[in-house]
């Protein structure tokens, strides 16, 4: 068993912490010691109207059990808010050892022909845009420490797809490539930045059209509280994991490995080489992983200079 993790003297954002995944995250934070900053706009969640409540509900109760908390309304998806949220935290704590990108909308489902430009955008600029902003006004604090996690919100629906939910899904892949590019600016320098793909059974899953032994099977098995030690254990300072993205539901817990499987060479490629290297490209096998895309591009190019050398066209 590992050292029981603790985060006294810590303190933590939490985007998106008035309800769902954010607060279980807030609370189970301040029981193990953090100051949790409880960031919520309090909108529906299709991200309107605006409200101080949910927040200041999860600091009261945080509070009540003995935790320590503050309130934080501010809208994370605008740069300038975004920043003044790190500012204010920097200039009254001195710190911000982690941050939790939680905070996000959903649209209801809508076919892929029907999701209108507009809708894109905005669901882009409250996930992708919003994690941005905090990641940028947080770094320089982080990086003038050598020390600090980040911990974005990615999606199976960003890793898989999703047929009704294209904007929602397409945000949560760029989210992935945010953090893996994060993750390769920060490496070396003790800031940490990785990200969560959880599952948990909120407003966002509210469907009325669902069958009720659906809806409790779907209870039980997305609890926010399944997910959150995993966030948790991301935001320590003994979590040395770096550019890796975890998957986080129904009380499983696993690595998402993005990468390329060993495919087949030809240094002079026709449409029909390729239609009959389906298989070789499909095979299964090892996969073949890098830290960063220069160096994965730096490889092949390698590789295809030795082929070209030695006429090694194939496999």
């Amino acid at each position: 068993m590992s050292a029981r993790i603790r985060f006294d003297g810590k303190v933590v954002l939490v985007t998106g912490a008035g309800r769902g995944l954010g607060r279980a995250y807030a609370f189970q934070l301040a029981r193990r010691g953090a100051h949790v900053l409880v960031n919520d706009l309090g909108v529906d969640r299709e991200g309107k109207g605006r409200s101080k409540e949910p927040a200041q509900a999860v600091v009261d109760e945080i509070i009540a059990e003995g935790g320590a908390a503050s309130p934080d309304v501010s809208d994370v998806a605008s740069p300038e808010e975004a920043s003044a949220l790190i500012d204010d935290a920097l200039r009254e704590y001195g710190r911000v050892d982690a941050v939790i990108n939680n905070a996000g909308i959903f649209l209801p489902p809508k076919a892929f022909a029907d999701t209108t430009l507009e809708e894109f955008e905005r669901v882009w600029r409250n996930h992708c845009g919003g994690a941005y902003n905090i990641c940028k006004a947080v770094l320089p604090s982080m990086l003038a420490a050598n020390a600090g996690r980040i911990v974005n919100t990615c999606s199976i629906q960003g890793l898989y797809g999703a047929a009704t939910s294209a904007a929602y899904a397409s945000a949560k892949g760029a989210v992935q490539g945010l953090t893996l590019s994060i993750a390769a600016a920060v490496r070396g320098t003790g800031v940490g930045a990785n990200a969560i793909s959880p599952g948990g059974y909120t407003r966002m899953l509210e469907d009325d059209t669902r069958e009720p032994a659906f809806v409790s099977m779907l209870q039980r098995n997305l609890d926010p509280d399944l997910a959150a030690p995993v966030a948790l254990w991301l935001c320590h300072g003994s979590c040395t994991e770096n550019g890796e993205i975890f998957q986080a539901y129904g009380g499983r817990v696993s690595r998402s490995v993005i990468g390329e499987l060993d495919g087949f060479w030809n240094m002079a490629p026709t449409p029909e080489t390729i239609a009959s290297g389906v298989a070789a490209m499909r095979a299964d096998g090892p996969v073949i992983r890098a830290p960063d895309s220069a160096s994965r591009a730096r490889a092949v190019f390698e590789e295809a200079e030795k082929r070209r050398a030695t006429g090694g066209d194939h496999r």
